[in-house]
């Protein structure tokens, strides 16, 4: 009898452990008026149509990449019945101003294949550029160089090893033999518009973590900070906050592979913490700025309770001083 009791109260205890500290109930049911919990997909903001792009990701460890549509427009969300890429998490994704689309690229794919082609969205469809390419990655970055209507695009996992090349696509990719930060994926890349630059911060290689800051200007690579001047971090995410001129980053998880739920600033090459309450701490999130209306939007991501690895639902709006979620 002694036994039963105790093992109602440990139910009862674990219970609202995970329904009342991380509601995991609740992230991870799929919805069909909105993406559901998810980790690793894309998340853009389209401007020619003021909407956000959602693609792809996954919604457990081990489990199926998802190859869905979904666009967020007068504060509701729609999947569209379009032809996507192959289902897949973890691409680079920029907007390519004189095309006027969204650029996709690469990504992990079920059975952890790595790819190597080129999508560009048009806020209606899908469309294929390239099938296979010399650029073959995931967890790797892509950004828009406005002065040369050309993508920037480093490092990444090729399905071997970790890598540290940098590479430029203006209609097909050219790999450039310069100095370049060393190899790492898993890191955040952003361009800094106040500047006209390209700002990356942090990652991750086999054997290690960085916490060092690199800028692109001018066609090369310069080092804005040392290798310990900042905390080590990855699968985080920034933005450009054009309200505040600034670069603005949140979550990730650090060498100690505790995850993250800080919102922080890049001063001077210097990560500069912002004292605001936050979504609570994940990586592999989707995060993006619209510029009409001044707001950054964080979506899902994945969280780490008891050992178990979860997808999240949530939704929050970043608005310059504090976040706000999205019910």
């Amino acid at each position: 009898m002694l036994k039963v009791k105790k093992l109602q109260l440990f139910n009862v205890v674990l219970f609202f452990c995970l329904s009342f500290c991380y509601n995991v109930k609740s992230q991870n049911l799929k919805n069909d008026n909105n993406p559901g919990a998810r980790w690793g997909h894309v998340l853009i903001y389209y401007p020619t149509q003021n909407q956000l792009l959602l693609f792809g990701g996954v919604r457990e460890r081990g489990g199926q990449y998802l190859n869905d549509t979904w666009i967020w427009k007068n504060n509701t969300w729609k999947k569209m019945a379009v032809n996507s890429p192959s289902p897949r998490g973890f691409c680079a994704f920029t907007f390519h101003k004189e095309r006027n689309t969204i650029i996709l690229h690469g990504g992990r794919g079920n059975n952890r294949v790595t790819y190597s082609d080129l999508w560009e969205w048009n806020g209606e469809n899908w469309n294929q550029i390239e099938n296979n390419s010399f650029y073959k990655a995931d967890h790797h970055q892509i950004a828009y160089i406005n002065s040369q209507n050309s993508l920037l695009a480093f490092g990444g996992w090729n399905g071997e090893g970790v890598m540290g090349q940098t590479w430029i696509w203006n209609n097909k990719w050219e790999k450039l033999k310069i100095k370049s930060p060393p190899k790492r994926a898993s890191f955040s890349m952003v361009t800094d518009k106040k500047t006209n630059s390209i700002m990356l911060y942090g990652g991750l290689w086999i054997n290690g973590q960085y916490a060092d800051i690199w800028n692109w200007a001018d066609n090369k690579w310069e080092s804005m900070s040392g290798p310990y001047d900042n905390s080590s971090l990855d699968h985080h995410a920034m933005i450009y906050d054009s309200k505040l001129e600034q670069v603005i980053g949140f979550g990730g998880k650090n060498y100690r592979y505790q995850f993250q739920n800080k919102t922080f600033v890049i001063e001077k090459g210097k990560i500069v913490f912002i004292d605001s309450e936050s979504p609570s701490a994940r990586h592999s999130f989707g995060f993006t700025y619209n510029d009409k209306e001044n707001f950054g939007y964080l979506y899902g991501g994945k969280a780490y309770l008891n050992e178990e690895q979860i997808a999240l639902n949530d939704f929050w709006k970043w608005d310059g001083k504090k976040w706000s979620k999205i019910e």
